[in-house]
């Protein structure tokens, strides 16, 4: 009997265990199929234990049907595409399949990964701004058409400015404005421009190829094609401004000089009254970026030909700077009526930009034109004895007798010849900055001059004047005495500093000392507008902008 139950259940055991692995085999609409994964997040590989477990490579998945239907990129190092399906989260993720590329060079995809709502998240090398890109997605074993899309680099961006009330930098998010051909545009968020449309346009069809063509070729460190133009909150501090610490790597920068780098071909413009001033500031700046290009980290650095030329850019892109010519006639706070240096330059000073835009102008007035201005962006960095040889070469003569010229000229505006400009400006004759009333003398440094309307009707040297001060008479008819005694009647008197001294520019005691008439100045003068433009921002002339800062500082002190 034992032996019959041991047979017995040794079949039944058997008979189960057939059961069982027809039960195991499963059917294929079974929910806990191993082998219908589609959405599963994880590929586990190949379950064959012979098998070399070294291909992790991700099975193909079903691509049969899916459509991109939309390709953004949040930010600089991100990729988002909505399929229109899931292929599989294992096959969507494989990051080797997705290939990204522009007219500006391609972009690496570091890493994939798979949403359950058909996103497709791709990290990916630093994105070009204001590149169009094309994403081309080939998956492994499959039969059908490459997937692609196109999409604008970086719909935000990371960029380090500059906190001139500190002196510190700091990080903004701006988001992408408008891509135009030769510049791209980005706003700080929280800060809304109306003209973005209206800059991209004027940027592209004036300043970009008028100042390029004229000036030098731009840079293009960041390998984009374009200018990038931020607008962001600047307060009081700025309507705009140049920092050439963008031209180097991050790495550079803070290597050497502790300083971050957008490492971008970049200019920043104060946005917060809604407003990208592409007819004023924009040009200014970006002559600063061409200027930085050309003339690199020169060590001897002259305001009155960077700033100058800047100003110049203006007149060189929309016709005459009639701000800056305005400010020049109002002389409202009687800097260049007091004999304003040219060449020594006072920071947070419009009167300095004004007066090196007219010399510039003028001087290119007596060459060739605007054609000119290239000419003189190209000298090595606008010391006197540099513009001296190049005087020297162009029209025989020297610096010291152009600026003289060129300080008559603004009295007698002359249609031609060395006592006008030529065409390049005009105002009444006898309208330039005088002295005040009941002037006696003035201290000029080097380079500066000014002029006397006094009731006499000739003038000498009195006796007290420096060394080095010279007059020069003009009388109602526009006739120029150039000895004494000096013919003034119904005129002026002009005085002036003939020292070359550049370097410490002692100023001395100008004469007539005789109280002078003043003259009717123009109405409404403007406000001091130096707060526009701070200068470049360079790691080796800091000292500059500390001085910038601490005048402007000083002005926002007293209109508080």
């Amino acid at each position: 009997m034992k032996s019959r139950s041991f047979l017995f259940l040794a079949a039944l055991l058997s008979l189960l265990l057939v059961f069982s692995a027809v039960g195991c085999g499963g059917d294929d609409d079974d929910d806990n199929n191993a082998s219908d994964d589609d959405d599963d997040d994880t590929y586990l590989g190949d379950d064959d234990d012979n098998d070399d477990n070294d291909d992790l490579t991700p099975p193909p998945g079903d691509w049969d049907g899916v459509s991109v239907t939309d390709v953004e990129a949040p930010d600089q190092y991100t990729v988002e595409v909505q399929l229109s399906a899931s292929p599989g989260a294992a096959a969507a993720a494989n990051a080797n399949i997705y290939t990204i590329t522009s007219d500006y060079g391609s972009l690496n995809v570091q890493d994939a990964t798979f949403a359950k709502a058909n996103v497709v998240t791709l990290t990916t090398g630093k994105q070009k701004l204001g590149v169009e890109y094309t994403l081309t997605i080939e998956p492994t074993e499959y039969a059908g058409e490459p997937l692609t899309g196109a999409f604008p680099a970086a719909d935000t961006a990371r960029f380090w400015t500059w906190d001139f009330a500190t002196g510190d930098q700091y990080q903004i998010t701006a988001y992408r404005g408008g891509i135009g051909e030769t510049c791209v545009v980005y706003v700080e968020s929280g800060q809304s421009v109306a003209d973005v449309a209206h800059t991209i346009e004027v940027f592209d069809d004036q300043v970009y190829p008028i100042e390029t063509e004229l000036f030098t070729e731009a840079p293009d460190v960041d390998g984009n094609g374009r200018i990038l133009i931020l607008g962001l909150d600047g307060g009081e501090y700025f309507g705009g401004y140049f920092s050439g610490v963008n031209q180097y790597s991050d790495d550079e920068s803070m290597s050497w000089w502790g300083l971050h780098s957008n490492e971008a071909d970049m200019v920043h413009v104060n946005s917060l009254y809604g407003s990208l001033m592409v007819e004023n500031v924009v040009p200014h700046e970006f002559q600063h970026l061409l200027y930085n290009a050309e003339h690199g980290n020169n060590y001897e650095y002259w305001e009155y030909h960077d700033e100058g030329l800047a100003e110049a850019a203006v007149h060189a892109v929309f016709g005459i700077h009639q701000g800056a010519l305005d400010y020049y006639l109002a002389d409202p706070e009687q800097e260049i009526g007091n004999g304003l240096s040219l060449v020594h330059w006072v920071y947070a000073n419009y009167d300095n930009y004004v007066q090196a835009y007219l010399w510039w102008i003028y001087l290119a007035g007596r060459l060739d034109g605007i054609d000119s201005l290239a000419d003189i962006f190209h000298l090595e960095n606008g010391n006197p004895n540099e513009v001296d040889d190049f005087i020297a070469t162009e029209l025989g003569s020297t610096m010291v007798d152009e600026v003289i010229h060129y300080e008559l000229a603004a009295w007698l505006q002359e249609e031609s010849g060395a006592y006008g400009f030529n065409g390049m400006l005009s105002w009444t004759p006898g309208a330039a900055p005088t002295v005040a009333v009941d002037t006696t003398s003035v201290d000029l440094e080097p380079f500066g001059g000014t002029l006397f309307r006094l009731a006499q009707t000739s003038v000498e040297y009195p006796g007290t004047q420096g060394t080095h001060i010279v007059y020069y008479g003009v009388d109602g008819d526009g006739n120029i005495d150039d000895s004494e005694p000096f013919d003034v009647d119904g005129g002026a008197l002009l005085v002036y500093n003939s020292s070359d001294r550049h370097i410490t520019f002692p100023s001395e005691h100008s004469g007539p000392d005789l109280p002078a008439l003043g003259s009717a100045r123009a109405k409404g003068a403007p406000i001091n507008p130096a707060w526009l433009d701070p200068p470049p921002i360079h790691p080796e002339r800091l000292d500059r902008l500390a001085a910038w800062r601490y005048r402007t500082l000083e002005r926002i002190r007293r209109s508080q």
